[in-house]
Order: structure tokens, then sequence, then C-alpha cells
């Protein structure tokens, strides 16, 4: 006997492509959305970094800087030393500014004296540099141009500490200190009218700012210096008296930058990787069920002679043709959307660089993921295939009695069921790898939709415990020191309706060896301003020492009971203070102490007032009226904080709503097929509960509530998994900028839940179709034969 030639084979290729079209179909848009959103996503995170490095590269971000201490003499110190490219001193200090009507607590920095050699440049967008001649010039950042509307020769006022000097701006341009202008890590996401960033010449700055002489010291490292040289100039830099020597990493900025990038970067890879798990999950369904209903085809093309290896590559082939037709369909649809997200990505944050990139490696890799998904699931069931029995099985399916399972033999006795839940019951036990395969799709169902909508509600709930529970003041008003009191005049304002006093110092705190630059807040003994998330010590503030967000036991090793080092960043002793508690808080690391501890560690610190609206107030009211009061330095409304942080996370948001509708079509799709493959694989029995003269309408049922009834059993080990993988995508994204929990409520699980039921209902429909549709005396003649 000749063997069978391949000819045969690829025929029978294209007619299984041909006899089930619409689950070939749903499983190449499966691979296609995998691999359109990992190319998009990963290519964008690639193209944002290079993005970055770009600027950084380009204006000499530092790799230090260098707080306290004498900065010239620590200049001094690493100018020779191994891997320094560059260094520069300069001025820098938070000091009020007025702006048009709005009163804020700006910055001042100091550019470098040789513009050709400093550390973070100024990239120009309009203007010119200041005059080192004129006195009152000044470059501002170009968000606060935004903010503010300035250009150039507009003007503003500066208090230098003794008296409001007017300067003029001559420039306007982008710092990559600033890109996310963030004041520190504690404040990342500010009242855009509160904080605004001037740039001036080296004397100008140290006027502007009441400093004689520079606070900072900058390095800008090699690209070839190793790990030794930046530990090598750190070590240096402490040495030479440095209170905090800050990476670039812990730059705010870019720290703030990092982290968003971070979230993107777990989600580029490990929402495509579910994607294309699903599509390979619903392939070696469709394989498994393919192989299994052609045994007796697969049992004659063996007899006649067909390889046991022509046979494996047969189903191989068939679902490589299903996996490459979907790649390939995603890998163009992606390289469309990279440059998109790329664009949107950096013309939000205000990026100076956009590099656009299309990377091979990165189609290569999609491509060969989603071709995996393929191969991989072809595998058991082509090898189940080749392994197949040739006389056994083409007697066909029939020598394989499936053994009833407990519950069938039970159900067969409770005669009082309708024969409906009977046929349902016995169905579910009888043939337990189908039983399985739907269950399995209902899990990954849940998943797929449980990780996005964990993220969203998360955040969500972030957003709510800051706002509403840690901080439940309206607004926050600073104040000059010398100022008198200002609790009177504040009451006075219609619509406030509470006034608690405050104060607010940037701090470095210190132990271990380590340091961490925060900002310490002093607060009334009963504040109602300030809630305390307690998770370790005494709860409410303590009369002799500090409290702290639980990121600073990680960052400085630290547990309540130890003592910490305290240093103001307006100069001063150093203080010893006891660590009493430590607070969950979902954005920053914060020290917290009464108003009275604060004023003993920072004599200098700036009084505060918070502020709690009645009902119905008018914030833009409220605020015109407080920084027209004398005194007033800088306003801070807490849902303009909100709105800021909704911005950061602008991106991420429509990042989760695609992958939730992607998610849910996904769903669907592992749902439809699982389901429609069961159906066709039980023809024969079908046909023949047809022609015994059981009716379409009864089939229907029985059909559909075996396949509701598995997918219900499937929804606690769904539920359990999409909580985990949840779970896991939140925890990656936890730092001491941000501590995030999972937050799914009762809600989003009971809504999931019926989202893939309804999924799973919707798909019974072509049940019906499906029935009607058997020739029965086709099949009963080929079941008799």
């Amino acid at each position: 006997m000749r063997p069978i030639r391949t000819g045969v084979l690829t025929r029978k290729v294209r007619r299984d492509l041909r006899r089930r079209p619409a689950q070939a179909a749903a499983i190449a848009v499966t691979v296609m959305l995998g691999v359109l959103l990992f190319v998009a996503s990963y290519d964008s995170f690639r193209n944002l970094s290079t993005s970055y490095e770009r600027t950084y590269t380009r204006l000499h971000f530092a790799d230090f800087t260098a707080t306290g201490g004498d900065p010239i003499a620590a200049a001094a110190a690493v100018r020779e030393t191994s891997g320094v490219a560059r260094v520069s001193v300069r001025t820098r200090a938070d000091v009020p500014m007025t702006i048009g009507t709005a009163k804020l607590l700006g910055r001042i920095s100091g550019l470098a004296a040789d513009p050709n050699s400093g550390v973070n440049d100024i990239d120009l967008t309009a203007g010119r540099l200041p005059d080192s001649g004129q006195t009152n010039e000044v470059v501002i950042e170009q968000h606060t141009a935004d903010t503010f509307g300035l250009g150039v020769g507009d003007r503003f006022q500066v208090f230098d500490g003794s008296a409001w000097q007017r300067v003029i701006v001559s420039g306007v341009g982008h710092s990559p200190e600033y890109l996310w202008p963030a004041r520190n890590r504690q404040e990342l996401f500010a009242d855009p009218h509160s904080f605004a960033i001037a740039f001036a010449a080296p004397l100008q700055a140290q006027s502007l700012s009441g400093r004689t002489g520079p606070t900072e010291t900058l390095v800008e490292m090699s690209a070839t210096a190793t790990a030794a040289d930046h530990d090598r100039v750190a070590a240096l830099l402490r040495s030479s008296g440095a209170n905090d020597v800050l990476t670039r990493a812990e730059q705010p900025s870019d720290a703030a930058l990092s982290e968003d990038l971070r979230a993107f970067s777990e989600i580029a890879v490990g929402f495509p990787l579910l994607f294309l798990l699903a599509a390979g999950i619903a392939e070696y369904v469709l394989l498994t069920r393919l192989v299994r209903a052609e045994r007796p085809v697969i049992g004659t093309l063996l007899a006649m002679g067909a390889r046991r290896g022509a046979l494996i590559r047969h189903y191989v082939t068939y679902s490589m043709i299903v996996a490459v037709i979907g790649g390939v369909a995603g890998a163009a649809l992606g390289t469309a959307a990279t440059a998109v997200v790329t664009r949107a990505y950096t013309g939000v944050i205000g990026i100076p660089d956009t590099v656009v990139e299309h990377r091979i490696s990165t189609l290569t890799i999609g491509l060969g993921l989603g071709l995996a998904a393929g191969v991989f699931a072809a595998v058991a069931p082509a090898l189940a295939a080749a392994r197949t029995a040739p006389a056994q099985a083409m007697r066909g399916n029939g020598v394989h009695l499936l053994h009833p399972g407990p519950l069938a033999r039970i159900s067969a006795r409770w005669t009082g069921l309708p024969a409906v839940a009977r046929m349902t019951l016995r169905s579910l036990t009888r043939d337990r790898r189908r039983t399985l395969a739907t269950m399995t799709g209902t899990v990954l169902a849940l998943v797929l939709i449980l990780a996005s909508v964990g993220m969203v509600t998360s955040m969500r709930t972030l957003v709510a415990v800051q706002f509403e529970q840690v901080n439940r003041q309206d607004a926050t008003v600073v104040v000059a020191p010398e100022g008198s009191e200002h609790t009177g005049a504040l009451y006075q304002v219609p619509g406030v309706a509470e006034v608690e006093t405050g104060l607010a110092a940037p701090v470095t705190v210190q132990a271990n060896g380590r340091s961490y630059t925060t900002t310490l807040t002093g607060l009334q003994p009963n504040t109602t301003m300030h809630g305390f998330r307690t998770v370790s010590g005494a709860a409410g503030l303590p009369t002799d020492g500090l409290v702290a967000g639980s990121a600073l036991s990680e960052r400085l090793d630290v547990h309540v009971g130890d003592t910490l080092t305290v240093v103001a960043a307006s100069g001063g002793s150093a203080r010893e203070v006891r660590l009493a508690a430590l607070v969950d808080e979902p954005l920053g690391t914060v020290l917290y102490a009464t108003d009275t501890t604060a004023r003993i560690i920072a004599p200098t610190a700036l009084p505060t007032y918070l502020l709690r609206f009645a009902p119905g107030a008018d914030r833009d009211d409220i605020r015109a009226a407080v920084t027209r009061l004398p005194g007033t330095v800088a306003y801070t409304d807490t849902l303009a904080l909100r709105a800021t942080f909704d911005r950061f996370l602008g991106l991420f948001w429509v990042f989760i709503a695609v992958m939730l509708g992607f998610g849910a079509i996904l769903a669907f799709t592992v749902i439809y097929v699982t389901m429609t493959v069961n159906l066709a694989e039980r023809t024969t029995e079908l046909a023949t509960l047809r022609a015994a003269g059981v009716a379409n309408r009864r089939l229907t049922a029985a059909l559909a509530a075996e396949n509701l009834t598995a997918t219900a059993l499937a929804t606690p080990l769904g539920l359990g998994a999409g909580i985990a993988v949840a779970w896991a995508f939140l925890r990656s994204f936890s730092s001491d900028m941000f501590t995030m929990h999972l937050s799914l409520g009762a809600s989003a699980p009971a809504l999931a839940v019926a989202a893939v039921l309804v999924a799973a209902g919707l798909s019974q429909l072509p049940a019906l179709r499906f029935l009607q549709r058997i020739d029965i005396a086709r099949v009963v003649r080929e079941r008799a034969q």
C-alpha cells in the first residue's frame, strides 16, 4: 500500500479550516489582539524610555544631587573622580511668588555659570537665557508658563526673604528635572497653581532666594561609568558633609515618570501574555475536540499508510496557520498603533524629545509569541492523534464507553426531576474533559476581566482614601512666618466652615547610614483635618515622637521605637526623634508630628492653615478671597490635586479601558470557542436524540443548562485566580511614592461573574441553529457503518 501523500493532508487542512471558520477566526482574533497589544505597548514603552534618555543625555541630567554641607568643596572632591563627566554647583530654594492674582510657594533654581559645562541644562522653547548683567531676568519652566499663561517679557514677583522683587521672563524652556513638575517625592501631585519654577543666573538666584552661596552640588556621570564609580562618588559627596545625596532614580520627576513607565511595562508584557495564553487554551480546546471527533478518520489514514509524524505536522500546521494569520494582522496593527501611543504620551507629559522607532526585535518577539501559542496548543492534541491505534479508532468512538460519574448514577434515581435537569447532571460528569474545558474557559475569562477591573477599582479606592480619609481638608494655605495670625481672617471668608493651624518644612531623615528627603507636617494633637491609618504603633499623633509613612521602614531599615535623625532643609541642628508609629497612606511618605514637636525640629517651618468648606461653597471665590489676605504665600485646593493625579493617570485609564474592552471580547471568544466545539463534538449524540423524537427546544435547554452549570461551578476558581493575578499586578507598583492595595469590593466580582454568565448564555445561541441544521439521516447512517 502506498503511503498517504502530503497533498492529501494539505487538502484536509484547508477543509478543516472551511468547516470551522467561526472558531478559527475567533482564535485568530485572539492571537491578533495579543500580538497587537504586545507590539504597540512594548515598543511604545521602549520608545518612551528612549525619549527620556535622549532628553536626559542632551540636557546633561544630574546623576547625583547633593544637598547641604559645602557644595564647592564637595564639587572639588569629586571633580577628578573616575566616571565623572560634569560637576557644577547651584543655589536652589523654595520662595513665595505672586503670579498675577495667584500666590504660591515657588522655586528659584540657579543656572550654571558656564552654560557649556553645566548640569541640568535648559532646553529653550522661547526667548533666551538670563543676562548675567541683568539682575531681574529669569527663565520659567514650560509647565509653569502653560499653567499661568506666561511668556517672554511678562513679569511676576518673588519674595527674597525681606522684600518683593519684580522679575522679567527672558525665556521659557524645559528642564530635565521637571519633565513632571514635582516639588518633591511627597508632592508629586500638586495643585498646578501652587508651584512654579524659575531659573536665574548664579548671583541672581542667590539674591532672589536670600542665600549667601550655593546650596547643592550636581554631578553627571559618563556613559562608561561603572557601578563602583557611582558608589565612590556618592560616598565622597556624603563624606564632604552633604546631608542628602539624591540619585537620578530618586529625583522626584524621574521617579514619577519611571513609576509610570514601570506600570506601563508591567501592563505591556502582562496583558498581552494573558491574551496569548487565552488564545493557546482556546486553540488547544479546539484541536483536542477536533482530534476526538476525527478518530475514525485518523485511524483510516494510519491504516492506509500515513506516517505518525505527518499527522503531527498536520495538526500543528492547522494551528500554526490560524496563529500566523492572527499574528501577522496583530503585528501590522501594532506597528501602526506604536507611533500613536508614543506621541500621545510624550505630548501629554510634555517630553521635549519624541523618539518613534519600530523595532524588528519587538515584531519578531510578538510574532514568535503568537506562533508559540499556536504550536504549544497543538502539540498535545497532535501527539494524541499520532498515538491512535488504527483498528480501534476505525470502529468509531462507540468502543470508548463513557463511564457515568457518581452524579450521573445518583441522578438516575431522581425521577422527580425534569428530564432536562437529569440530562444536565449526567452530562457534567459523564465527559469530564468536556466539562473541564468549559470550566477552563470560564476561569480564564474571569482572570482577564478581574485583572483589568481590579486595577481600575483599586486606583479609584486609592484616590478616595487619600483625598477623603487621609487628607480631609478642602484647601491648605501657607502664610509668611512673620505674618499675623490668620485664623480669624480665614473664618471671615464666606464658605469657610473650619480652620486648623499647622506647620510644614522640608527635612532630611537619617538612620542606619541611609537618608530620605521628605516633608515634616505639624498638626494639632487632636486634628480633624488628617486621618491616620496606623499599621504599627499607637494611633494618632504622639506628644514626643514622629509618625511616618510605612514605606520609610523599608527605606531606612527602621521600626517603631527606633531613633531617627532629622535635619531641616533650612539649616539648624540635627534632632534625635523617636519613631512612634507607621501609617498606611496611598501617596507619598511623609513625617507627621504635633505642631510643638515640628517647631522644635524645624524652627523656621512655614505656618499653614487647613480649611474645610461649607456645603455648596464656591471654591474659586474662596481661593480669590484667601489669596488676597496679607501674608498669604500659597493656596492649594484639594480638588486640584485630584485633577493633577487624574492627569498623571490619563493614559493609564485609556490603556486599562482598552484592556477591559479587549478582555470582555476575549472572554466571550474563549467561551464561544469552547462551547461551539463541544456542540460539534456531540453531533452524533444530538442527532440520535433528535431521531428518537426529543424536541429541539428540550435539547437546547439541556445543552444550555449543562454549559451554564459548568460555567457557574468554575466561577469560584475563576474569582480566586482573577483576584490573585490582579493582586500580583498591583503589588509591583508599590513604592515610597505609591502604596497600592487590591480593592475590588463586592460589586466588581459580582459584575464580572454576571458578564461571564451572559457571555456563556449568548454562546448558546448558535446551539439552536446547529441543532436545526443537523442532517439526522447522514449522522445515523455514519453511526451505523
